[in-house]
């Protein structure tokens, strides 16, 4: 759950479908916490990497925060392995 009381940002989403879902995270919760807000969106329960950043490259230190792992006001591709 978002804690309006601390620093947020939005992340724009696109999933495998193409669909595109903004998702409002607190900067200092692990990638984890993104991870698991984007499971439940995607068809058929696979595993998936996500990826971000220019170049785009996995991410791969979920324990890291939203905020250490530049993913501030970012966009984050899903893709499914």
């Amino acid at each position: 759950a978002l804690d309006a009381s601390r620093p947020s940002t939005s992340i724009q989403v696109r999933l495998p479908n193409g669909k595109r879902q903004v998702i409002k995270i607190n900067l200092d919760v692990p990638v984890l916490q993104l991870a698991a807000h984007v499971a439940p969106l995607l068809e058929g329960g696979s595993s998936f990497q996500l990826i971000a950043g220019f170049p785009p490259k996995p991410l791969e230190d979920f324990s890291q925060t939203v905020d250490a792992a530049g993913l501030k006001g970012a966009q984050v591709q899903i893709k499914q392995v």
